[in-house]
């Protein structure tokens, strides 16, 4: 294999890999959205939340209780909400948004361990496209399940910036994959087909 298709893969692989822990410790911190007070002079959170669940703080910062939406639906008492619409609206919108980000960090997954299987470069041609494929879409789904939190959600807080950051990688492993795809992928060869001379 081509040293430089060797670079190209092991960029691919680590970049999507980092893409990988920052989706997964975004997603599970609920830190995508949160309210502060100011008091005194000095600025408190008092309300985090994520797609999954939301938390309230006392003014010292320790957590008074953390509620899953999958527990109690009315999220109207916990929820740090500033969106329009009704509560059935609300979580539909955020159901949707965990999935669609959990599917984009699936993808992430694939998309890293079938680049990694492109290494030895003697498969069938059409295995070289699963890699950048499994990236296409999870550049997309990631894109859709943010936009979706975006109807309840303010991305206002460093959980949200570590999900953003990760998508902004995938995309860079997606091009890294491409490109060594590209490099790998042979077009077949067109046969020459004899064409029989017409009859006079």
């Amino acid at each position: 294999m081509n040293a430089l298709n060797i670079t190209f893969i092991s960029i691919s692989v680590i970049f999507g890999g980092i893409a990988l822990v920052l989706a997964c410790v975004g997603i599970g911190t609920p830190n995508w959205q949160s309210t502060k007070v100011t008091v005194n002079g000095q600025t408190y959170t008092v309300r985090t939340a994520n797609f999954f669940y939301a938390c309230q703080f006392y003014l010292n910062d320790s957590t008074t209780n953390c509620i899953q939406r999958s527990s109690n639906r009315n999220i109207n008492q916990y929820y740090p909400i500033d969106a329009r619409g009704n509560q059935t609206e609300w979580n539909q919108h955020l159901d949707s948004a965990a999935g669609l980000s959990i599917v984009g960090i699936i993808f992430i997954f694939l998309g890293t361990v079938t680049t990694l299987v492109m290494l030895p470069g003697t498969w069938a041609v059409w295995i070289y496209l699963i890699g950048p494929i499994c990236f296409f879409l999870a550049c997309l789904f990631m894109l859709a399940g943010m936009a979706e939190g975006a109807y309840v959600l303010y991305y206002n807080d460093y959980a949200a910036n570590l999900y953003q950051t990760a998508h902004l990688i995938t995309i860079f492993s997606f091009l890294m994959s491409s490109i060594t795809a590209g490099r790998l992928y042979t077009i077949p060869e067109v046969r020459e087909f004899s064409i029989a001379e017409r009859q006079q």
